[in-house]
């Protein structure tokens, strides 16, 4: 049972660096490919790296905060702006790509 879900795992880690690689190259195509074939798994797991670093960021932030302050401080920084735009240029990218695709005909 191990040996199926590692190989899964795999697969799917191959195919989302892959995919990854090539929104950077070719985004119209990798976008087209992924409508076409229906793969709601690596949509899933494409979204969820796009929102990696807004998620690294809170992660960390609530590790710092405890650690340091011993208990969570709700004002924000630098950091968590400088993630936001990070955030905002990687949605758009992937916004613009995916209404060229859906725009299509």
């Amino acid at each position: 049972m191990f040996k199926i879900g590692a190989l899964i795992g795999i697969r799917q880690g191959y195919f989302l660096g892959r995919n990854l690689y090539e929104l950077l190259r070719e985004p119209y195509l990798t976008l087209r490919e992924l409508k076409e074939s229906r793969d709601k798994s690596q949509i899933f797991l494409i979204s969820l790296t796009a929102l990696s670093p807004l998620i690294w960021y809170l992660i960390l932030r609530i590790i710092y905060d405890l650690i340091k302050h011993g208990r969570l401080i709700l004002v924000t920084g630098p950091a968590f702006e400088l993630v936001v735009v990070i955030e905002i240029l990687i949605f758009l990218y992937l916004i613009y790509w995916v209404l060229m695709v859906l725009k299509e005909k």
